[in-house]
This record gives C-alpha cells, sequence and structure tokens, in this order.
C-alpha cells in the first residue's frame, strides 16, 4: 500500500494525519470521501487555506450579485412621498414613461448576470470539499447568497432616505468591482477527473498566463467537450428538475421560501400604514432600521448550519447507521427550523390581527428568517449529493422552484389577505409549511426509491460509502 500525503489544515478544521498508508482519513476515524488521487494538484489535495479562500470569493460574489440585483426594491415608497403620489401611482406612470425599456435592461442584466455565482457555487463546493465537510462549506456559501437578498434592501432602504434613490443603484458598482478584482486573483479551475489512467491538464506556473488561461475564451484548463456532451449539459438541468427526488424536495423548499418572501413583501405596508389606520406609522428609515432583525434571523441560520449540518448526520451515520452513509442523513438537520418557521408566521399573522408590539412583530421576522433561510444549504446540499456529479445543474432546478414561486407570492399576498384576514393567511401559511415538511419525512423513510426513479441514469450519490471507520462505530454502539 503507498503512502499518501495529507494536506494539514487550519486549528479550527479536523486536523489530516499527515503520513496515512490505505484509505487516507480524518484522525477522528472520518473516511475521506471523494478518496483524492496521489497528485498534488487535486483540488481535494489543496491547503484548507486556499480552498477557504476561494470559497469566500465565491460566496462574496454571491452575496454582491444577489444584493446588487435586489437593491433598491424599498426605494419606491420614499419616492413614492417625494413625488406626493402613491406607489400604486408611480407603477402605473413609469408604464408610460418613455426611458421604461432601459429600466428593465438593467435590471435583467443585473438579475441574470448576478444568479451566475449562485450556479457555479456548488459545484466549486463539491469539487474542494470532502463529504463531511460540505455541510459548513455550503452554509457559508448560501448564507451569503441569503444575506445579499436582505442586505440589498436594507442599505438601499437607508441610502434612499438620507440621499438621492439613484444611489441605491450605484452603491452596489464598488461591490462588483471588488468582486471582478477577487475572481482574477484568486479564483482558479477546480474540476478534476479522477478516472483510472485519465491525464489532467496542468495549469501554468506563471500568474499571468494562469489567469489568462483561466478566464479567457478557450479550453486551456479545462478537457474540450464534444457537441453530444454539450447538448447533454443542457438538457440534464430539466430532466434533474423534472426527477421524482427533486419534485417532492421542492415541495418543501418552495413553500417556506415563498412564505418568507409573502412576510417581507407585506411588512411595509403594515410598518408604514398610520396608527390610526391599524398600522404602526414608522417612517422610512424606521422601516428600514426594523429590516435588520433578518440579519438577526440570518445570523442565526449561520451558526446553527455551522455547528449542526455536518455533525449530525455523522452522529446518524455513526450511531443508526453503522459508518454507511445515506445523503438522507442531511435532511434531519431540517426537523429545528420546520418548527421555527410556523410558529413565526403565526406569531407575525397574531401580531398584526391584534396590533400587538412591534417588538411581537421583530421576534416573528427573526423565527421566520431563521426558519426560511437555514434551510436552503441543507436542502441544496441534500439534492447536489443526490446528484454527486451535476451538482450545479441540481441548484439551478432547486432554485428555480424556490425563486419562481417565492416572486410569484408578491402577485397574489393582497388579494390573500384582503379575503381571509391578515390572521388567518399567515395562520393558513403556517399550517401548510407543518404539511409540507410530509415530503421531507418521505424522503427520509423512502429516499433510495425515489432517488432511483430518475430518468437518464443521472442519480448518482456517495451512498453506501464507508464514511465512519469500522472502530469507532463498534465504540459508539
Amino acid at each position: 500500500m503507498e503512502n499518501i500525503q495529507a494536506t494539514k489544515r487550519s486549528s479550527d478544521v479536523d486536523t489530516v494525519e499527515e503520513t496515512i498508508t490505505g484509505p487516507r482519513k480524518e484522525h477522528k476515524g472520518v473516511i475521506l470521501i471523494p478518496r483524492p488521487s496521489d497528485d498534488p494538484l487535486d483540488p481535494l489535495n489543496w491547503p484548507m487555506g486556499k480552498k477557504i479562500k476561494i470559497l469566500a470569493v465565491i460566496s462574496f460574489a454571491t452575496f454582491t450579485g444577489f444584493s446588487a440585483c435586489l437593491a433598491g426594491q424599498l426605494q419606491v415608497v420614499p419616492q413614492s412621498k417625494l413625488y406626493k403620489v402613491t406607489t400604486n401611482q408611480m407603477a402605473y406612470q413609469m408604464t408610460h414613461t418613455n426611458d421604461y425599456n432601459g429600466f428593465i435592461v438593467s435590471r435583467f442584466f443585473g438579475a441574470f448576470f448576478g444568479s451566475v455565482a449562485g450556479v457555479l457555487g456548488p459545484r466549486i463546493l463539491v469539487d474542494l470539499f470532502f463529504l463531511h465537510q460540505r455541510g459548513r462549506a455550503f452554509t457559508v456559501f448560501h448564507w451569503c447568497f441569503d444575506f445579499g437578498t436582505v442586505a440589498g434592501p436594507t442599505l438601499s432602504a437607508i441610502i434612499a432616505a438620507n440621499t438621492n434613490w439613484t444611489y441605491t443603484y450605484k452603491w452596489t458598482t464598488g461591490l462588483v468591482g471588488a468582486v471582478i478584482v477577487l475572481v482574477f486573483l484568486f479564483l482558479e479551475e477546480t474540476s478534476w477527473d479522477r478516472g483510472e489512467g485519465v491525464v489532467n491538464l496542468v495549469p501554468a506556473a506563471n500568474f499571468f498566463t494562469n489567469r489568462i488561461a483561466t478566464f479567457l475564451p478557450g479550453t486551456r484548463v479545462t478537457s474540450k467537450t464534444t457537441f453530444a456532451q454539450t447538448l447533454k449539459a443542457v438538457t440534464t438541468p430539466f430532466i434533474i428538475a423534472a426527477s421524482p427526488v427533486t419534485l417532492v424536495l421542492s415541495v418543501y423548499t418552495l413553500v417556506n421560501f415563498g412564505f418568507y418572501v409573502a412576510m417581507n413583501s407585506i411588512s411595509p405596508v403594515f410598518l408604514q400604514k398610520p396608527v390610526i389606520a391599524g398600522g404602526y406609522g414608522f417612517n422610512t428609515m424606521q422601516n428600514a432600521e426594523f429590516s435588520f432583525v433578518h440579519w438577526i434571523g440570518i445570523i442565526i441560520a449561520l451558526v446553527y448550519g455551522q455547528c449542526l449540518s455536518d455533525r449530525l448526520p455523522l452522529y446518524i451515520c455513526t450511531h443508526f447507521g453503522r459508518g454507511i452513509w445515506k445523503p438522507e442523513y442531511r435532511l434531519h438537520a431540517l426537523w429545528i427550523p420546520s418548527i421555527i418557521n410556523p410558529i413565526g408566521l403565526g406569531l407575525w399573522g397574531a401580531g398584526l390581527q391584534y396590533h400587538l408590539s412591534w417588538v411581537v412583530l421583530a421576534v416573528a421576522q427573526v423565527f421566520v428568517t431563521f426558519g426560511s433561510l437555514s434551510i436552503t444549504p441543507i436542502t441544496v446540499n441534500y439534492i447536489n449529493e443526490c446528484f454527486i456529479g451535476h451538482p450545479a445543474e441540481a441548484s439551478i432546478a432547486v432554485n428555480v422552484y424556490r425563486v419562481g414561486f417565492g416572486l410569484s407570492v408578491a402577485f397574489y399576498i393582497k388579494e390573500w389577505v384582503a379575503k381571509t384576514g391578515v390572521g388567518w393567511a399567515y395562520g393558513m401559511m403556517a399550517f401548510f409549511e407543518i404539511g409540507s415538511f410530509a415530503f421531507i419525512l418521505l424522503l427520509m423513510w423512502k429516499g433510495h426509491n425515489i432517488r432511483g426513479l430518475t430518468w437518464g441514469h443521472l442519480s448518482e450519490s456517495e451512498e453506501g460509502e464507508h464514511v465512519v471507520e469500522e472502530k469507532r462505530v463498534q465504540e459508539k454502539a
């Protein structure tokens, strides 16, 4: 058996033994899956500092992309006050302005290109991190993903309240410029074929030559693809989106994220409505300051994911799976968010219906933000591991359902509240969320069989891999 040199890690990550005979293992008995090759250029063998640097860059890129495309979402309210018209009048007038086409084109480019990092990120994370590290990596990445959607409108509202509303778009320009520089300096190609006898391309040692080869058109850092392979890559997201496991999971994800949007889309209406009319009489600045409670919820979600997203699945694998991995072990981290989220929605509805203190609404916002946004990295990580050979395509499929439903809620939430009353509307959402967890229970129970129903032989996972060494399993038994 050959000796394999492992890479030393930072102190906050499990340290790898320097020289181990046979399969490479963590010093705590967790086997490295996937098993890296002997080549030090293999991304799995890169130093942890380099991996974290790349994770930081793509996380900052996805934060910028989503905060930039959502910047200015709250500036309509201060504009309406400035021009002494209602928001509905503004919307009507904008459809008759001569410059509206340019505005639409700019928003299209912002949204289209702002989402690129969110698509490529999961692919890079799967290339860089081992199975027992992915939960934490996905948590950081999707925390930045979701934090962008929270921070963009908040900061833009504060800016719009104190200066010209056009600056709600301009402030993100500096972020985009910083992303361009950081990506050019630090991002590297992470694809690596560990197949028998495969020769991978060696990146250029010269920095500028390497950067040119990586970012300019061509295939100097990756292998060439045939037309058939390109066609397969185009059709794969649609096949994954139509697969049973994706559809079952997406019912849960779209409900949880969609009702989070339902809460946020109507909260400024109640907060800024005069007290005499049943609102809270907030001004624009107070409304922006109130939105900081989202930050509290998403920070709690980050801590939760870092503590449990890897530890809990490995604990279940060790104590109940005899060290044999199943992707469904990831889903057990959803129990707590799935309990907290409906409680938050019910509290939000009750707070508005009975005009409770704004502190009650703030607590409800924290609950729903934590519950909704903590499920994103867990579910995306799960679907990636169901299609381990196609993580980017799997992420696209899940996010299309999640974001698509979330965007649609804004079109009918006001009518829903008007028809049923605010308390019952959000109460129904809470019950719907409780019901959606049945789909997660179904995956926990029959996930293996459901994954096997995927068309096109795309369902490839790490199920059956021995993640925890036998000695440790016996000690825990």
